[in-house]
């Protein structure tokens, strides 16, 4: 029976020198379990960024969105020209993400695909830099296997290389274990085809210098590197901070309003309109076709091209409140306009006591949280949760089992409702509403757990993020918050957390957060009560 490995159950291990150090998060490890777990525990890729993600996936119809896939495709796969990166932008709600899903789901089944990474605003570790480029370089080491000891190598030999540059690390885990495979891997991918890497929405990445800087980190890697078998597909909307970096002769640009969506989306409602009828026998007496021409045609004209339109407004159809064909015709007089749709549905949904205080939580944390966990958060039971989302299935996702999140069908929605003059009386005050998490947070990490020595789920949350949550309160609301009746119910919060005992708290920073950033978001916290 073989010896048990040493440090067995660390998350990582400093073993040089014979000095025995364990470390976390991005401190790295010179120790390598031989079975498979030790680069994915050393790297902890986001694997819910990537297109395999588990869930509720957009990705196009057949025989839909043909004209910019075929030229997203021969951008890649081109072989001339000096393009290696191929931009595709466009507003929001206009079906970037189903593209780029399609696009890496067609060329993984040709084995094509190197990596994959969708960010996601408000989604943890899909919305910051922080576990990106890993992601990246562990799904790398699955696509050429014979990279994984190379690149475990050049951790190895460089511990601190995730706090380099971009550029470093790119070239020492990237560029130089695959051009070191060149023989016979990359000669035959120069013949034949180039790996594509596709990066999604990288406008919700919150990190926006950070993620300015890897993208001109990759146009520098690849002037430098002609050989390099590599292709990258880019989405995000049209942001100054992204525009700057991709305007380059390195980049074929792709405007996705370029391309008349009007078939594609009468073809998605013709689709989704078709299962609802199948799904509901009480309508087995409409008159067919449902619905008819001159409907479809009117909806089509309301969707204006945006997908995420012609989306929420079928869910509105299909959200289980009247039957579809009476709320369809309630979707056909409202005005073109997502705002309009949201106003809409919302308007029609039922406004129980804890609907605001619910909304606005789900719209402003940082990750999302199961149902009985944010419902602990906030001091509630799920089924004050789920009540206070009665009637909103349309925009929001909320899932059979209360051990699942509930998650936004698109990121517009949290745009719509945090910018009043868009969203008038259904308004997010993102201010207050932080300081109210924050408070919520702070009760929640009072409480003992049970037979652990670290916090877990929504007091892990609380533990990790009300910091955060009290520095974007006051940046955007001023230290004037302080001195409101909220205000001194944070006070009041804070110094019963203060006198208390810290023990939990320090150990879950100690074992889950990044101790450089939380430091720092502490001593600016610490610095805004003072001046406050």
């Amino acid at each position: 029976m073989s010896s048990p490995l040493p440090f067995h159950g660390s998350s990582a291990v400093d073993a040089r020198g014979g000095t025995f150090t364990e470390v976390h998060r991005d401190q790295i490890v010179n120790y390598f379990q031989n079975d498979k777990m030790g680069l994915h525990k050393l790297l902890s890729p986001v694997h819910e960024a990537e297109y395999t993600r588990s869930e509720n996936v957009a990705r196009c119809l057949p025989c839909t969105r043909e004209g910019v896939i075929n030229e997203i495709k021969q951008s890649i796969d081109s072989n001339t020209g000096n393009a290696r990166i191929c931009w595709l932008k466009g507003p929001a709600g206009s079906g970037k993400s189903a593209i780029s899903q399609t696009i890496a789901e067609w060329y993984a089944g040709k084995n094509g695909l190197l990596a994959s990474f969708f960010f996601l605003r408000g989604a943890g570790n899909r919305s910051n830099i922080t576990r990106f480029i890993p992601s990246l370089i562990y799904q790398l080491s699955l696509s050429i296997p014979k990279t994984k000891p190379l690149i475990e190598r050049a951790i190895q030999n460089e511990p601190s290389i995730f706090q380099s540059s971009f550029q470093h690390q790119l070239r020492k885990l990237l560029v130089e274990p695959i051009l070191a495979v060149r023989n016979p891997i990359l000669a035959t991918l120069m013949r034949k085809k180039s790996l594509l890497i596709v990066i999604d929405a990288l406008d919700e990445c919150d990190d926006k210098d950070p993620i300015a800087e890897f993208i001109q980190s990759v146009a520098d890697i690849f002037q430098e590197n002609h050989r390099l078998p590599i292709r990258i597909l880019y989405t995000s909307r049209i942001e100054e901070h992204l525009r700057k970096k991709l305007e380059a002769p390195i980049v074929y640009p792709l405007n996705l309003e370029d391309f008349d969506a009007h078939v594609d989306i009468r073809t998605f409602f013709r689709s989704r309109f078709s299962i609802i009828l199948q799904e509901n026998q009480a309508m087995r007496s409409i008159a067919l076709p449902w619905p008819s021409d001159a409907d479809l045609d009117a909806l089509v004209r309301k969707s204006e091209g945006s997908f995420i339109f012609a989306n929420t407004l079928v869910n509105f159809v299909d959200d289980g409140t009247d039957l579809p064909h009476r709320k369809l015709q309630t979707a056909l007089t409202v005005d073109a306009g997502l705002d309009v749709l949201y106003s809409q549905v919302l308007s029609a949904a039922s406004h129980t006591k804890n609907v605001e205080r619910v909304i606005g939580t789900i719209m402003l944390l940082n990750e999302v949280l199961p149902i009985t966990s944010l419902a602990r958060l906030l001091q509630l039971e799920s089924a004050d949760i789920i009540q206070a989302l009665l009637g909103l299935q349309s925009i929001l996702l909320i899932p059979s089992d209360d051990d699942q999140p509930v998650r936004l069908f698109h990121t517009s929605l949290r745009d719509f409702l945090t910018v009043q003059p868009r969203s008038g009386a259904f308004f997010v005050d993102p201010p207050p509403r932080h300081l109210c998490i924050v408070i919520n947070c702070l009760k929640a990490v009072m409480i003992p757990p049970e037979n652990v020595i670290f916090y877990d789920k929504e007091q892990k949350y609380a533990a990790l993020n009300w910091c955060d949550h009290f520095l974007r309160g006051l940046t955007i609301g001023g230290d004037h918050l302080l001195r409101s009746q909220l205000g001194a119910s944070f006070m009041s919060s804070i110094v019963n957390f203060a006198s208390g005992p810290l023990d939990f708290w320090v150990n879950t920073v100690i074992l889950d957060a990044d101790l450089p950033a939380m430091l720092h978001t502490l001593a600016l916290m610490l610095l805004r009560l003072q001046v406050s």
